[in-house]
């Protein structure tokens, strides 16, 4: 059939400025009379956050060769909009995805041959990674871009994209974003690490959770870190190079959850580390919230460690024997036996403890652990075991700092069970063997998984490797784990 018989023969639907229906009317006419009719634009969308755009065939009756969005057309009587939508799709562009409207507006666009659009257009969004087996009578070529890439090139090359197209997506740019950006944050994010060199550091960062540095004495592995200027950085991916900072301040409630947003505003509330102690770490304690407040404007440092490996025989040094007072405290604090008034725990992989703010301690050389805490950079040092920096200085203490912070009661917590709740935040140790599906909606909290084990996942199609860290935005509503290879994650919200 010759092109211009079909578009005889083809009927759209004209309509009021509200969507009414109001008659029918052969294709062509509509457009030669300019006649506001119903229509409908599809976004195809990866998730590397691409539009999907294709080139229209030689063929066509006008506007061939150009670009445009991924399919536009209009309703037949009597079909529903996103019906509409997903026939198009597979018909110009073979391919077959759920759609979504995000909304419509009126739009008239002339085109040299005397034809006129002027569209009630129905804006849909769809997602695919799949690449198009377009149909060759209606489409030549196809690419798939960035949004702002798109932008520039259209102010730069308006002649090889269709009138309609530069109408409809100057129109629905802001929407098109928005509703992108709400998908991508469904999906895990991951961090830049920033290593951090220290005297007691050394190799299992790289050697066992497979750290890319070169570096030596690297001691510790921030995930994922909102203290000032080391703010971590996204690593790829729709959002690569945001940093922390940025992604709370944009997203707000939808990035670490409505009430976590009302008590901490743009302070993102965890610091999460990795730390490898090739040697004992220095005695330290750590301030509470009042003390840190008053005296660093700081969150104070509660804290969590779960143990990755650990070498036979090493221990954790956890608060002080029984009876320990502060004159005692001074007494071998004086004379460098401080090591004998603290209470040392073996520990094996697996152990996890909660360290309350006040409570002196150290991490025993030989161990290789996961640290969740508050978003504090706030340590007193108390005793370095007479050794020199990196720098071949002795570290300084805080001596007088460390006695107004030091709880003589303090009481660190062994936690045995799989569900660990906290003031500060909350952990699940999930030991899988087969896939898990879990229901956020009703969380209002970010989450975070640590994979802490030789397993393997993938969380919601993004791949967990051994020692990697990724956040999930409060706006994702499910997590769906497969489980590659058995093992656990550590899962961490507020």
């Amino acid at each position: 059939m010759h092109i211009l018989t079909w578009m005889k023969e083809e009927q759209v639907i004209l309509v009021d400025k509200k969507d009414n229906p109001i008659g029918l009317m052969h294709k062509m006419e509509a457009h030669e009379k300019a006649l506001l009719h119903r229509a409908f634009s599809v976004f195809i969308f990866n998730t590397k956050g691409e539009l999907l755009l294709q080139r229209r065939a030689a063929t066509k009756y006008h506007s061939p060769k150009l670009w445009t969005n991924t399919v536009c057309s209009h309703q037949r009587q009597n079909e529903e909009n996103i019906e509409a939508g997903e026939r198009r799709l597979q018909e110009e562009m073979g391919m077959t995805t759920e759609l979504r409207e995000i909304f419509h507006f009126i739009y008239k666009a002339a085109f040299d041959n005397g034809l006129t659009e002027h569209e009630l257009d129905h804006v849909m969004i769809g997602f695919s990674n799949s690449n198009p087996k377009p149909n060759p009578d209606e489409v030549m070529g196809y690419k798939w871009e960035k949004l702002n890439t798109i932008q520039k090139d259209i102010q730069q090359h308006p002649e090889q994209y269709t009138e309609w197209f530069k109408v409809i997506f100057a129109n629905s740019y802001d929407k098109l974003k928005e509703a992108l950006e709400i998908r991508m944050l469904q999906y895990p994010l991951f961090f830049k690490p920033i290593f951090k060199k220290k005297p007691w550091g050394g190799n299992k960062l790289n050697q066992i959770l497979n750290k890319k540095t070169k570096e030596q004495h690297v001691g510790e592995s921030w995930e994922i870190s909102a203290i000032q200027s080391n703010y971590s950085k996204v690593s790829g991916g729709y959002f690569a190079n945001w940093d922390l900072e940025k992604l709370v301040d944009t997203y707000k409630e939808r990035f670490v959850g409505k009430n976590i947003y009302k008590k901490f505003g743009s302070n993102f509330p965890l610091l999460i580390k990795f730390i490898d102690a090739a040697d004992d770490l220095s005695v330290q304690v750590h301030p509470n919230d009042k003390i840190a407040k008053e005296i660093h404007q700081s969150f104070g440092k509660n804290e969590l460690w779960h143990i990755v490996q650990a070498n036979q025989n090493a221990i954790l040094y956890l608060g002080f024997k029984k009876g320990t007072d502060k004159n005692d405290y001074l007494r071998h604090l004086e004379h460098g036996t401080l090591e004998q008034i603290l209470n040392q725990i073996p520990v094996k992989t697996g152990d996890t403890y909660y360290i309350p703010a006040g409570t002196v301690h150290a991490i025993g050389k030989g161990i290789l652990l996961a640290e969740i805490q508050q978003t504090s950079d706030v340590t007193y040092r108390i005793f370095d075991w007479n050794r020199l920096g990196l720098n071949g200085k002795s570290r300084e203490l805080h001596t007088e700092l460390a006695l107004k912070a030091i709880r003589f009661d303090a009481k660190p917590e062994k936690k045995s069970v799989s569900d660990i709740e906290t003031p500060y935040f909350k952990i699940k140790k999930r030991i899988l063997t087969s896939n898990l599906e879990i229901d956020l909606s009703k969380r209002d909290s970010f989450v975070i998984f640590m994979n802490v084990s030789n397993g393997f996942f993938e969380i919601n199609d993004r791949k967990i490797h051994k020692g990697k860290t990724v956040l999930l935005p409060a706006t994702a509503t499910k997590v769906k784990i497969k489980t590659i290879q058995k093992g656990e994650l550590l899962e961490i919200y507020l």
